[in-house]
């Protein structure tokens, strides 16, 4: 009984440490990027970049094409992409570097391929995502991650 009582006692005096700490602020915490809203006040119904491409196919119109669409969050973004009559979508959220994000795409290096990436601070194309046809079906793929860290101001 003794052993218990004291098991107790331990753990209530670890747990008021615990809220102690966690109540005390750091002044010296800033916090780095906050200029820009985190939602969007009206959504863009237009794509903010597109690329397209003729398929070849002689009894055909189709075509290979991407488009990125606004969402609500300001750094969410919709992919739509279309290879022949095949459609689908996928999200993509870019980094909060402090300015409003800038989506552009751009030719691949293959036929039939695009890079979606974002204008960085310096207006530099920082390239994200590699949509292709890889064996007549349709694929996206990261190229590079991106993230932002905060860090303490003294």
């Amino acid at each position: 009984m003794k052993y218990y009582s004291f098991f107790i006692l331990l753990a209530v005096l670890a747990c008021n440490q615990q809220n102690n700490q966690d109540n005390q602020e750091e002044p010296s915490m800033k916090v780095v990027n906050d200029t820009i809203n985190l939602e969007r006040t009206s959504v863009n119904s237009a794509p903010v970049a597109s690329y397209s491409e003729k398929v070849k196919d002689p009894l055909n119109d189709w075509k290979f094409a991407v488009d990125v669409y606004e969402t609500k969050a300001t750094f969410d973004f919709l992919v739509k992409m279309k290879y022949k009559e095949l459609e689908a979508e996928d999200s993509i959220t870019i980094p909060n570097f402090g300015i409003e994000p800038k989506v552009e795409i751009r030719k691949g290096d293959k036929e039939q391929s695009c890079i979606i990436g974002f204008l960085d601070k310096n207006k530099e194309f920082k390239s994200y995502k590699l949509v292709q046809i890889t064996n007549k079906q349709l694929k996206i793929s990261t190229l590079r991650h991106y993230a932002r860290t905060r860090y303490k101001v003294k």
